[in-house]
């Protein structure tokens, strides 16, 4: 076997060789260090605030890059966060602001491209960069011009270009929605060989933008859920997120509106352990609002010791009236059964229920961290007043209901008789109001 002896020239070509495969490979060493320890630190999504997280991915790059620091732009079509500059620390404090002015970051937002601007100095005048068109499939396009253009208000950036910059755009459906900003001491570290991974890196930051939007948006889905349980059965939950995303705001709508008051409580209460009425009272309202929901019927509020129901909305119910004399209905039947099953200290419960129907505003009110469904309109003030006027174990329905059910009393379970009242006058109304009265069957 004959061995080729060293020369003093070919040895060094030799070392030069080995050491560029040696930097080579060490650079992708170290490039894979960035992409492990950015993927590690959204394994952290749960435990670190997500603001905490954007900083971190940057000071990845930033210490494996051995970068002067790193900064990352969220556009205002972004729905994570719109209009934010999330950066890593600098040497000297630096309004981020400031590059909105400036005419090669507007090339960033306007177009998908890479610009390199190698030190131009602290005047800003007859600023020179490059810019790049990232290929998968090609070396990368370089094109030298003017990035200042249009200076608008003849910006001074007292330290910002003594680095060498490197920024990139992250598209989605076309549009910009950030933009990924490097400094470097200088342009060493935005060679061409850098570029694709570099790409890489905005792959990532992409498929963490998707990540987060799904992720919250899924955490606040669930939570507008467990908000909305409060209120509706599982399937007008269902039905409303089909709608889309919830909203702010009333709309106009005829509903039902059902009333239901525990006639002496407050007495009963007073000879009571205030624990003990806490138990009660929930044992009262576990068995009712499963009764609401049965029937298509939305809980608006618990009063004390009451209960508001509308039926007929958020979903549309042609049904709606007779909806909601049923559930009246059904709740003394469940009545029975609970204080059947009542300790013996405690005197029967016994309840009255008034319902009336009619326009009013329906809708989510509050904010949307803490939304509330609820109505308001003088069919709600009226419903409210003829369960005052009701007797115990009595349910009181204006005429408007009336018209909507007579011909279908027949459909109804546990309904004893049915009565036309004398008109009253309600608090607030000059005009004389027809009632009817409905008697349950269990308690007649």
């Amino acid at each position: 076997m004959i061995k080729e002896k060293f020369t003093g020239g070919n040895f060094e070509i030799f070392r030069k060789n080995f050491l560029s495969i040696q930097k080579k490979y060490d650079e992708k060493i170290k490039e894979l260090s960035i992409l492990k320890e950015m993927n590690k630190t959204m394994q952290q999504i749960d435990f670190i605030d997500q603001d905490m997280i954007w900083i971190r991915l940057l000071e990845c790059l930033k210490k494996y890059k051995s970068l002067s620091g790193a900064a990352l732009y969220l556009t205002q079509d972004n729905e994570i966060k719109r209009d934010y500059f999330f950066y890593t620390e600098f040497e000297e404090p630096f309004d981020f602001t400031i590059f909105k002015k400036l005419s090669f970051f507007q090339q960033l937002l306007r177009e998908h491209k890479v610009v390199l601007i190698d030190q131009p100095g602290k005047d800003t005048a007859g600023l020179e960069c490059e810019t790049v068109h990232i290929r998968y499939d090609e070396s990368p396009i370089v094109e030298k011009g003017d990035c200042r253009q249009n200076p608008g208000d003849g910006i001074y950036l007292p330290w910002l270009f003594d680095y060498a910059f490197y920024g990139q755009s992250i598209l989605s459906g076309g549009k910009v929605i950030a933009v990924l900003m490097l400094f470097a001491p200088n342009k060493t570290a935005f060679e061409p060989s850098h570029l694709f991974f570099y790409n890489v890196v905005c792959e990532h930051l992409y498929n963490s933008m998707i990540f987060f939007r799904l992720y919250y948006g899924k955490l606040n889905e669930e939570k507008q859920m467990i908000q909305l349980s409060r209120f509706f059965s599982k399937n007008v939950i269902g039905e409303i997120f089909k709608k889309g995303k919830l909203k702010l705001g009333g709309e106009k709508k005829r509903v039902a509106v059902l009333f239901v008051d525990l006639k002496g409580f407050t007495g009963l209460s007073e000879t009571m352990k205030p624990e003990d009425v806490v138990v009660l009272l929930n044992r009262f309202f576990s068995s009712m609002i499963p009764i609401i929901f049965k029937n298509r019927g939305t809980l608006d509020k618990l009063l004390g010791d009451g209960i508001m129901a509308v039926f007929g909305t958020p979903m549309e119910d042609s049904d709606s009236c007779l909806n909601a004399v049923r559930t009246a209905l059904e709740m003394f039947s469940v009545l029975n059964v609970l204080n059947q099953n009542l300790e013996n200290e405690y005197r029967h419960l016994e309840m009255s229920v008034g319902i009336n129907y009619g326009e009013l505003i329906a809708g989510f009110m509050g904010s949307e961290e803490h939304l509330n469904y609820t109505v308001v309109g003088d069919t709600v003030n009226v419903a409210q007043r003829i369960q005052s006027l009701a007797g115990s174990n009595e349910i009181f329905v204006s005429s408007n209901v009336w018209n909507e059910i007579h011909s279908r009393l027949d459909t109804l379970d546990n309904i004893k008789s049915a009565t036309r009242l004398d008109d009253v006058k309600l608090k607030g109304k000059e005009k004389m109001v027809a009632l009817f009265k409905l008697v349950p069957e269990m308690y007649c």
